[in-house]
């Protein structure tokens, strides 16, 4: 076992027990588990992580941290924005763990609710804000406030997502969230940008 200091073994052991939950869920993952995954002993992990709730808000954090990044995914129409962010954070879901396991146990485990339920309500703020600037370009056209777009938009994902992963294990997650944004385009954007944004998701989904 090695023990490495401060923000550097508090790293490892984030990504330790991500993996550790990603495979197992939060019930079944131990801190010996985790503590074993990480390289580092059990009194080591706990200088950093009291209890394994706490490993678990740290990892969901994280995940937090980096699916949010994903919303800086640059374009200059408002709708495209969220297109490339989807596909950004659906390349997190195929290749890192971290966000793998952030959202399997914020979804899985009543204690993390609290946790889970400011995470979507600030996804969904941020969504809700796109579509605001959306409406105000004539970019999407419906009698649907933003509030409910973006309060549907999220969730809509988020089932994609969690049924890929159920059905193929997300080996259909990119043409499965493509259909997703095709399916809104034809539903909710202008006559005028629809072919532009069709386009849009073919590209960012080829």
């Amino acid at each position: 076992m090695h023990d490495v200091g401060g923000a550097g073994r508090r790293d490892v052991i984030v990504e330790a027990a991500a993996v550790e939950f990603d495979r197992d869920g939060y019930a079944t993952a131990s801190i010996a588990g985790i503590a074993r995954a990480a390289g580092v002993s059990q009194g080591s992990l706990h200088r950093s992580f009291p209890t394994k709730h706490a490993v678990a808000l740290a990892v969901i954090d994280e995940q937090n941290a980096r699916t949010f990044a994903a919303m800086s995914a640059g374009d200059p129409s408002p709708i495209g924005t969220l297109v490339r962010a989807s596909r950004g954070i659906a390349d997190l879901l195929m290749r890192d763990v971290v966000v793998r396991a952030g959202i399997r146990i914020s979804l899985e485990h009543g204690v993390l609710a609290q946790q889970t339920a400011s995470f979507y309500e600030q996804w969904i703020a941020g969504v809700v804000d796109v579509f605001r600037l959306a409406i105000a370009s004539g970019e999407v056209s419906t009698d649907l406030t933003p509030e409910a777009l973006g309060g549907t938009v999220v969730p809509y994902f988020t089932g994609v997502q969690l049924v890929s992963n159920v059905r193929s294990g997300r080996a259909d997650l990119l043409p499965v969230v493509a259909t997703m944004w095709r399916v809104l385009v034809h539903a909710v954007v202008d006559r005028a940008h629809r072919e532009r944004l069709l386009r849009v998701v073919d590209d960012v989904f080829a």
